[in-house]
């Protein structure tokens, strides 16, 4: 079975778990434009992950995080997030394949004030879409 890869330069949908608000399980969710993926060569599945947050609180950032892979599926892939090794982070990521209805779900404020329909490619492409809210032109 093919498994989910992420790719260099491309959009994926984010889901961190906690988020950002709250103490539990409200989880944060966001598209990524991911930068570079680095597998670390531990032998135990970890993976360091840059990336553009595109949704962050004080704007787009640039993020540098080691995941843990704990699953790989067909279309997602779930990670520990580590931030010091040997310390629970008590953090999850669901990175997956971004599609439009993800971004209507998740990301609902994004979808009120830049629906596709003010783009000039409509939902033609995902990826077409973000790049021209995100950077305003292709990256």
């Amino acid at each position: 079975m093919e498994q989910f890869s992420i790719v260099k330069n491309c959009w994926v949908a984010w889901q961190m778990i906690p988020g950002y608000a709250c103490e539990r399980s409200v989880p944060y969710c966001s598209p990524i434009f991911v930068t570079g993926v680095t597998p670390l060569k531990t032998g135990k599945g970890h993976i360091k992950l840059e990336f553009l947050n595109a949704l962050y609180a004080q704007g787009v950032q640039d993020f540098y995080l080691n995941i843990k892979v704990l699953k790989r599926a067909k279309d997602y892939l779930v990670g520990e997030i580590i931030y010091s090794p040997g310390e629970d982070s008590g953090r999850v990521a669901v990175i997956s394949h971004i599609e439009f209805q993800w971004l209507e779900r998740f990301c609902p404020e994004l979808w009120f004030h830049r629906p596709p329909s003010t783009t000039s490619h409509g939902t033609n492409s995902i990826s077409v879409y973000l790049n021209e809210v995100f950077f305003r032109e292709q990256p």
